[in-house]
């Protein structure tokens, strides 16, 4: 049962407070490259352990939340200093979002304060700031401007929960985006939560931010976010908070030799479907352009109907002229009710494909063929990959696009 009856300013003035370190690994490095500082109270009266959320929520009560914060970040580094091989760890500490938002600009650096006390480099301290809590834009920008300035790295904390704003990584310009556990929990059995981590971390990518997967509680959801490209990993799949002495005999070496392999097999065989049904819509397409090329254009519709119906992968068929622009109607392998005003419908013959990314690679890099990534199909509102592949037929030159239902994304919906 958690604690109760404790006096927060009796904890605060004698600092009974217990820090624990949870590692922050790196797989391609197999090697841990900071830890997370977290605190608990010690009660007076019996020596119990009180939660930090129980702890703070003391702490707002009786108006002690600045001094609680501050006596944290104090202990946590006395006992990050301790920690043997620490020059080569990043302390990551985290900040009470109200502590934040009401810094003045006259303030101390308790932070930096504390850091040379204990003698530690700031280029080995991540500070963690949650941007939702901070909802004055130029405030965020002032807080993170100034740890920055001191040389330590700055870290966006639970990007993508509740209100995460896009506009917020402009302003705080992170040098480590943690990516929330809500995201990361289940992730290898979700192609949504898949597509938003990659997204992150593809935008992280572009603006020179590391990305951290946090919360990571199964071997399935490591490899799923190491192949998105993660660059770091924390979380109960590999350790879970530790004393100093714990954190000391902690080696994840071995751990991490054994999840390389699992995770190179995991990559072979995720290639190899990747390979197998490429091949295999590239098989469909290539015998029933053998059936039309031959044909005139009047004849293309009649062909696809009776290609269609006995290939189940294939979600439409249409062909467009040299200039993008639809020849005949879009012929599909299920019955969609034909409604011109809804969002998601078949096109039609004369409808400009120009802009689509098949037809604009193939016109304009001269290519044979092109096959997209998945996307959401407007003919049906499903996920789809479009085949497309130029040939001739008589003295004209024609693209056929097959739009194959892309069923390992399905089947993660």
């Amino acid at each position: 049962m958690e604690n109760i009856g404790f006096d927060i300013a009796e904890i605060v003035e004698k600092e009974l407070i217990r820090i624990e370190f949870q590692p922050i690994l790196s797989l391609k490095l197999k090697k841990a490259v900071g830890v997370e500082a977290l605190c608990r109270g010690i009660n007076p009266a019996d020596r119990t352990v009180i939660s930090p959320i129980t702890l703070f929520s003391e702490a707002k009560k009786h108006n002690k939340v600045l001094e609680l914060d501050r006596l944290c970040r104090k202990t946590a580094m006395k006992e990050f200093a301790n920690i043997r091989d620490h020059a080569n760890l990043v302390l990551f500490l985290n900040f009470d979002a109200s502590v934040l938002d009401n810094v003045i600009d006259e303030d101390k650096s308790w932070t930096k304060i504390y850091a040379d006390e204990a003698g530690l480099k700031y280029q080995n301290i991540a500070v963690e700031i949650l941007e939702s809590k901070i909802e004055n834009n130029a405030k965020l920008e002032a807080i993170t401007e100034k740890f920055s300035a001191l040389g330590m790295f700055v870290v966006l904390d639970d990007f993508g929960a509740l209100h995460s704003n896009l506009n917020r990584l402009v302003i705080s310009k992170p040098d480590i985006i943690k990516i929330d556990r809500s995201l990361i929990h289940n992730v290898s059995q979700s192609y949504y939560q898949q597509s938003i981590i990659k997204s992150i971390i593809d935008l992280g990518k572009k603006i020179g931010s590391l990305t951290l997967a946090e919360g990571v509680e199964s071997k399935e959801d490591v490899m799923k976010c190491h192949e998105l490209g993660a660059d770091l990993f924390q979380g109960f799949f590999f350790s879970k908070p530790k004393s100093i002495s714990d954190l000391q005999d902690f080696c994840c070496r071995s751990m991490m030799d054994g999840l390389s392999y699992e995770i190179k097999d995991y990559m072979a065989v995720n290639l190899e479907q990747k390979r197998f049904q490429h091949a295999n819509f590239e098989s469909i397409l290539n015998r029933m352009l053998d059936e039309v090329v031959n044909t005139g254009s009047e004849d293309f519709r009649h062909v696809s109907e009776d290609f269609i119906r006995t290939h189940k992968d294939i979600e439409c068929v249409y062909f467009l002229d040299e200039d993008g622009v639809q020849v005949g109607d879009t012929v599909c392998g299920f019955n969609i009710p034909d409604n011109e005003h809804s969002l998601f419908h078949p096109s039609k013959t004369g409808t400009d494909h120009s802009l689509k990314e098949y037809f604009y690679f193939i016109n304009s890099l001269n290519l044979l063929s092109y096959y997209t990534d998945p996307y959401i199909s407007l003919a049906t509102g499903m996920l789809c990959r479009t085949m497309a592949k130029r040939f001739e037929s008589g003295d004209r030159t024609f693209i056929l696009c097959i739009d194959f239902i892309d069923s390992r994304a399905c089947n993660l919906l």
